[in-house]
């Protein structure tokens, strides 16, 4: 499918499921940056986020997922694994840490036009820290997760908008300094993907992940 991204020109999209999904497939759009806010707090697969180190947030792509990055602009190109979700914005397709950002020269001009290649297709597993400092398997079953905050108040906001829509077991988890909304409690991928195909209706976008 061809759309329209926010930088005028036309951008692939990637299948939303990960059965579609193969190593090769391409993707284009706008390529964004986070870093010292989030230093510190936990990215959506557990491990804790590092401004410095090499990685990127998306949408869709199951966690664990490598791909290449290139800079449309200056056509360098970076190798990330993705670890977190997001971007939340509009006509963009990708959120790199501050260090890869650098690897593609987009640090000063903040948004940059990109083409994304899939290289692997990640198992879509999280990892928890445990007591004593090893990795922990995930927990099973999937949930949406519609919106990050900030403010706690907008996070209750959209709780309730999701409750009053009658979407099943709106609820709010602490990250960090963030709270993230969050509905449903799915056996499967696929179960909770029919669900998020429903939030356009609501103008709202969001993103299925593993359920502790």
């Amino acid at each position: 499918m061809v759309v329209a991204t926010a930088s005028g020109c036309a951008g692939r999209r990637l299948p939303e499921s990960a059965a579609d999904l193969r190593p090769g497939l391409s993707e284009r759009g706008l390529a964004s940056w986070y870093g010292e806010e989030f230093a510190g707090l936990p990215t959506a697969n557990g491990e804790i986020f590092r401004p410095d180190a090499i990685s990127a947030a998306h949408r869709t792509l199951p966690l664990g997922s490598v791909i290449d990055v290139t800079n449309e602009r200056n056509w360098r190109t970076v190798r990330v694994r993705v670890n977190d979700r997001g971007p939340f914005v509009g006509g963009r397709i990708v959120d790199l840490s501050r260090a890869a950002a650098a690897a593609i020269g987009s640090v000063e001009d903040g948004v940059v036009p990109v083409t994304l290649v899939v290289v692997s297709v990640g198992n879509g597993e999280r990892v928890r820290p445990a007591r004593n400092g090893a990795e922990e398997r995930p927990g099973s079953g999937w949930t949406i997760q519609v919106g990050s905050f900030a403010s706690e108040e907008n996070a209750i906001r959209l709780r309730d908008r999701l409750a009053k829509a009658s979407y099943p077991d709106p609820y709010l988890e602490k990250a960090g300094g963030l709270t993230r909304v969050k509905f449903g409690a799915f056996r499967s991928r696929l179960e909770a993907e029919k669900a998020l195909g429903t939030l356009s209706e609501l103008g709202l976008a969001g993103i299925a992940v593993p359920r502790d």
